[in-house]
């Protein structure tokens, strides 16, 4: 009953609010009310935080002294319902350098709110995506007041438990290395210590399942993800099958072969399934990672992997300009058609990975004039040329023996990173995920 008091008083404060009004009301009237309803006081949290070289954020709580919530408060005259809007856009990247910057770059959770809509943010290591969609405080007062206040309500401790963090690997284009990267980005994350899930969706190929040559006998499962994606129950649950201790995968599924799966529509119900799934996974904390190899084109396949993921990371070929074409169609079309139909929520884009790279310097010379041309015609005054502007690449891709940069000995076909802990690829991938997932 005090609950719903409480939030009757927020729906009064909400529906009070002057249209178009000035930024300094929302905060006066609504965060700080707020911010005592999540349970912190005057002596723990602070408002007009500068921070060196990212301006100044508008409110930071804290627990045991360090960062909890970062907040961003805009005017109700900022649109913030538009997922794919620019002055969503803006706030949001905003509010992401605000929780990247030095002062802050531990801080678990952000909160972007203007008075009409309000969404809440997430930390996994470094990268941040949302927890929750663009929630309306107007129409669904009472449901959002209870969403904000269920996740930043004040813990009785800090404790640094992010849970799993979904990461699609995509791109529309083929021969990019989307199976090689979900490999070894696996094949490293589990030699630092992180449980590691691995989820072959292609189709058509399975070269990820292949590659860790599995007996057969333990990839025997009475439910598959294409079961779960067709109807079945969840609670059956999928087989996760052991590589090491802390590395699993999903293997692929041959009945995805069939056409009649490809062009099938995608509905919201079997994206919150799907997730839900995944979800399940994580809050066991049986893993910190669950990494999705996506197959090409824009299909059933790909769009889901797409879909339930926190993050997508797109391979390009370092040395092809239509793989370049191809990553700013995920991001120009792709990307804003998933942010639509979740409402905000998710999946954030990660740096642009560049495989196959250079190893002398005439060779880094000319990609570099091709790469930066191409980039600056296809991303000039777009919000994703930062994705494009940071260097993430692996440069040793034609070293390895085998086109699909996988080891191969006596024990069968792996990852090379799993095998060889000592090369230059090993460390590649090491620096590489050290930059996009701050580990």
């Amino acid at each position: 009953m005090a609950s719903q008091k409480k939030n009757q008083e927020f729906s009064n404060i909400i529906k009070s609010l002057k249209q178009n009004g000035r930024e300094s009301e929302v905060e006066t009237r609504l965060v700080l009310p707020l911010i005592q309803l999540f349970g912190f006081n005057n002596e723990n949290f602070r408002d007009k935080v500068s921070l060196k070289n990212c301006g100044e954020v508008d409110f930071v709580c804290y627990v045991d002294q360090k960062p909890y919530v970062v907040i961003e408060t805009k005017s109700n005259s900022v649109n913030l319902s538009d997922p794919n809007g620019k002055p969503y856009l803006d706030t949001k990247f905003q509010l992401f350098e605000y929780m990247r910057s030095k002062e802050l770059n531990r801080v678990p959770f952000g909160l972007l709110i203007n008075g009409k809509n309000a969404q809440i943010f997430k930390r996994k290591e470094n990268i941040i995506f949302p927890l929750t969609e663009i929630l309306n405080l107007e129409t669904n007062t009472d449901k959002s007041i209870t969403a904000l206040k269920k996740y930043l309500k004040k813990p009785f401790q800090y404790e640094e438990s992010f849970n799993s963090a979904i990461i699609a690997i995509y791109n529309n284009k083929g021969g990019v290395g989307k199976t090689v990267t979900s490999g070894n980005f696996a094949g490293v994350l589990s030699e630092k210590g992180k449980n590691v899930l691995l989820i072959d969706l292609d189709p058509q190929q399975r070269d990820l399942t292949d590659s860790f040559k599995i007996d057969h006998k333990k990839m025997d499962s009475s439910t598959s993800i294409f079961d779960i994606l067709l109807g079945k129950e969840i609670k059956e649950g999928i087989k996760t099958i052991p590589i090491k201790k802390n590395l699993h995968i999903i293997k692929g599924d041959e009945r995805f072969d069939s056409s009649t799966y490809a062009t099938k529509s995608i509905s919201l119900s079997m994206i919150k399934k799907f997730r839900k799934l995944l979800e399940m996974f994580s809050s066991r904390g049986k893993f910190d990672y669950i990494l999705i190899d996506c197959p090409t084109n824009w299909s059933f396949f790909s769009k889901m992997g797409v879909s339930v993921s926190d993050a997508v990371l797109i391979p390009v070929n370092y040395q092809a300009a239509q793989a370049i074409h191809n990553a700013v169609q995920v991001i120009e079309k792709f990307i804003p058609e998933v942010w639509y139909e979740r409402n905000g929520n998710g999946p954030e884009v990660l740096p642009i990975l560049f495989n196959n790279a250079y190893t002398d310097q005439t060779s880094k010379k000319h990609f570099d004039d091709v790469r930066r041309d191409e980039i600056r015609k296809l991303t000039k005054d777009k919000w994703y040329l930062k994705l494009f502007d940071e260097v993430i690449e692996i440069k040793h891709h034609h070293e390895i023996a085998t086109s699909l940069f996988l080891h191969i000995d006596q024990n069968g076909p792996s990852p090379y990173t799993l095998k060889n802990k000592n090369s230059k690829a090993f460390k590649e991938y090491e620096d590489v995920i050290e930059k996009l997932f701050g580990i």
